[in-house]
């Protein structure tokens, strides 16, 4: 690629940039995707797969910050910090705990709620068009506790969920056993929510990225994005180490890198990198029948068709690339914890990912303050999969100058 025209050129490859694509080329606009790496460096790769419209409660609660508070001086915590005298990072953990009060947690549940309902239709009506071999799987997701306490605790949470209208199920003893045979015995309950649902994200992006290069997308991969040449308020050129991309449109879908481009654009963009960690097994004789988060320790079994992947924890710890074995090996042994087969003795797939972390818990869609033909799609934290649709569908109706599904002034860059 020397130089490259297209309506839209979006920055980032992985399943939000993947879904603005999708939207966009079905808009009729032509589309470039510019990835720095490849398919397996997206964080949305290697994640567990659940689209979980039951995750509208954003992460900031004082609970939580005790929790985390407490897990820093455990070694198989699913959270961990890395010692680090960063002042973007100090700050956005005071963000954090800034916006960890009723008022704000409302706010963001609401928001939450919005673009992950719109999400979860626009899954089910995305599978009807396309039939996609990624193991799309309508059939819940279980919280799952050990202990009595932690199951009652969690009884106010769901309360307050089903507030919006996302009521869980519970099931104790012979009857959760009944419902879930994988389940350990020393399990002691799981509240069930039966309107979420799993894929394999490594599957569906792979099979999505065909379908969209079927349709005219260019793909660009190894495309590092090094700059840009503005003119009156708009990105007239994308400038890569593979040559220069001109396009109508700009969308920024780059997800923990994002704020590599602060200085480039001129803008501020509170997302920082937040490790985590998954390990893809063969699938054992008894493995659960759906998703299966240990909500106690943070981690998740999610069964597929051939394999079973473990993953979860929260690390702190900047850009780093090291695979932690200790934190690899967590997921093993909670799995231990709660299931009669955790997993198979062989030698799986080991991977991390970046998720893109915002103070607040709420993603980042929408037009750029500075910029007439930036658009933003980044900051999705934890729920980037869950999210994908509705984010590539409010960026295209942005571009095309629909009315929006959903209200976007909750998720504006202007809030922070």
């Amino acid at each position: 690629m020397n130089r490259e025209d297209a309506d839209v050129a979006i920055i980032g490859g992985g399943v939000i940039g993947l879904f603005c694509a999708y939207y966009l080329s079905k808009e009729g606009k032509s589309v470039i995707i510019l990835e720095k790496g490849d398919l397996k460096d997206a964080c949305s790769y290697g994640n567990c797969g659940l689209v979980s419209p039951s995750h509208a409660l954003p992460l900031n609660s004082p609970e939580l910050i005790i929790k985390a508070a407490i897990w820093l001086f455990q070694k198989d915590s699913p959270f961990y910090i890395k010692p680090q005298l960063n002042f973007k990072f100090l700050s956005w953990m005071l963000s954090f705990a800034l916006n960890a009060n009723k008022k704000k947690v409302e706010r963001g549940m609401m928001a939450l709620n919005n673009i992950l309902q719109l999400s979860r239709s626009l899954y089910d009506e995305f599978f009807s068009e396309q039939p996609l071999d990624c193991d799309w799987s309508p059939s819940g997701i279980h919280f799952v506790f050990r202990h009595e306490k932690s199951f009652e605790t969690y009884r106010v949470k769901n309360e307050k969920l089903s507030e919006i209208g996302l009521i869980a199920t519970p099931f104790t003893g012979n009857a959760l056993l009944d419902k879930e045979p994988a389940l350990s015995d020393r399990v002691y309950g799981s509240w069930f929510y039966e309107m979420d649902a799993s894929l394999n994200p490594g599957k569906l992006m792979t099979e999505l990225r065909q379908k969209l290069i079927a349709d005219g997308v260019q793909i660009s991969d190894l495309c590092e994005v090094e700059g840009f040449r503005k003119t009156n308020g708009q990105i007239k050129e994308v400038i890569t180490n593979k040559g220069v991309v001109k396009a109508k449109d700009v969308v920024l879908a780059s997800g923990a890198w994002s704020p590599k481009f602060e200085k480039q654009l001129d803008l501020k963009i509170p997302v920082i990198p937040g490790k985590g960690y998954s390990i893809t097994l063969k699938k054992p004789a008894l493995s659960p029948k759906c998703p299966c988060i240990f909500e106690e320790r943070k981690v998740v079994a999610t069964p597929w068709k051939d394999s079973v992947r473990l993953g979860g924890t929260m690390e702190f710890s900047g850009y780093s690339t090291t695979l932690n074995q200790l934190r690899l090996q967590t997921l093993k042994n909670v799995a231990s914890d709660y299931l009669k087969e955790p997993f198979t003795e062989e030698n799986g797939e080991e991977w991390y990912g970046w998720r893109p972390m915002t103070n607040d818990g709420i993603p980042i869609i929408g037009r750029s303050p500075l910029h007439k033909n930036l658009f933003l799609a980044s900051g999705h934290n934890m729920l980037g999969l869950s999210m994908a649709p509705a984010t590539g569908k409010l960026i295209a109706e942005l571009i095309t100058n629909q009315k929006p599904h959903i209200d976007i002034s909750p998720y504006s860059l202007e809030r922070f």
